[in-house]
């Protein structure tokens, strides 16, 4: 039996010391999924914790087939679609149905410039309206699908294909206005 199998084992027993062994190990990579998808570092916070309750209750659940850190991302994604559905109604967002909606094809070419920072862009993608950056998050991190994002969500797929649009627009200028500003100073 592997160290990580003994971990899981002392979870599913409801060991504290192997839950604070499997969270302190996994807490900055699943901190990092929570700022993508939360309007703030609190929140994020607290996506996480809600987030590593389900896994704690739910980890007899886990088959074994895989490494764990899909298993645990996938929970983290989830809890963070369900904190965001939760507090949609205290977001400001807009109106989804009267959002033009824009084709965007499924391969088309999204690229962020080297020479921005991880912070910098982080803190974009954070500051967008909550649709927008959902979507991008789903789309371009997680891979999905605008079909199943929509299901996720509950909204239509036209929806989801301008919330991407719209996102990387934002994306875009605001790391350029951003670059442009930079070199003015320098």
């Amino acid at each position: 039996m592997g160290l990580e199998d003994k971990i899981i084992d002392g979870c599913i027993t409801g060991s504290r010391k192997s839950q604070k062994v499997l969270f302190d190990y996994f807490k900055s990579s699943m901190m990092s999924v929570c700022l993508r998808y939360c309007k703030s570092r609190d929140e994020a916070e607290d996506v996480l914790m809600m987030a590593f309750m389900t896994v704690f209750s739910e980890i007899h659940t886990f088959r074994r087939e895989g490494a764990i850190d899909p298993w645990i991302r996938r929970i983290v994604v989830n809890t963070a679609i369900n904190n965001y559905k939760k507090n949609l109604k205290h977001y400001y967002h807009s109106d989804i149905e009267e959002i033009a909606e824009t084709d965007v094809e499924e391969g088309d070419n999204f690229q962020i410039p080297d020479y921005h920072s991880a912070e910098e862009v982080l803190k974009v993608i954070q500051d967008m309206p909550e649709g927008y950056r959902m979507v991008l998050n789903l789309y371009i991190v997680e891979g999905y699908k605008h079909k199943e994002i929509a299901e996720i969500l509950d909204i239509n797929i036209g929806t989801s294909k301008s919330q991407l649009s719209k996102a990387k627009k934002i994306i875009q200028e605001k790391l350029a206005h951003r670059y442009k500003e930079i070199n003015r100073n320098e």
